[in-house]
């Protein structure tokens, strides 16, 4: 609860003294949320875009606040979805309440042009210049993926090219 000075004039109005009253004022628990959609693959940029425009009037509208919403591209999927290969993505940043995020999560998940949809609560905004950039920077920080090759039963793996220099020097020669 916060509470609020209200003063009146410094002149006496019709008679009343000058007060000085304070009201109480709720103040909203605002959190901080992240939220990616992926559209079809068969809409056009505007009409994703315009979309998400249309999910930010109605965050704002109900109260809450869109501090940034943008269009990330159009990108591969990992595996099909609802037979889309392809999808347009967007994020935005919201500070919102509970259930204004839980009925923002319920349209999206209504809507027809919506394959799939996140919203997640983070502790604070990153401050990157595109945001699904910041996905593609911390995968960076994980190891790349293991050698090729085969286990033997010893649990050794060997590559083509062990197997490749292990049978030159059996047999001297190129495998063909």
């Amino acid at each position: 609860m916060i509470f609020v000075d209200i003063n009146y004039s410094k002149k006496s109005v019709a008679g009343f003294p000058q007060k000085s009253y304070k009201v109480a004022v709720m103040e909203r628990n605002m959190s901080l949320y992240e939220s990616v959609f992926i559209g079809r693959q068969d809409l056009s940029q505007q009409q994703i875009e315009a979309l998400g425009v249309s999910l930010s009037l109605f965050v704002t509208q109900n109260g809450g606040e869109v501090v940034r919403g943008e269009y990330c591209g159009f990108r591969n999927l990992a595996y099909p979805i609802k037979k889309n290969h392809k999808g347009h993505y967007y994020a935005m940043q919201i500070k919102a309440d509970g259930p204004l995020v839980a009925e923002l999560y319920r349209i999206m998940k209504i809507n027809e042009d919506i394959v799939r949809q996140l919203v997640v609560r983070v502790d604070r905004f990153s401050d990157n210049d595109n945001l699904i950039s910041q996905a593609k920077t911390l995968s960076d920080d994980f190891p790349g993926p293991r050698e090729s090759g085969y286990r033997h039963p010893g649990g050794k793996t060997k590559t083509a090219e062990a197997e490749d220099a292990q049978y030159r020097g059996v047999y001297g020669g190129d495998r063909s």
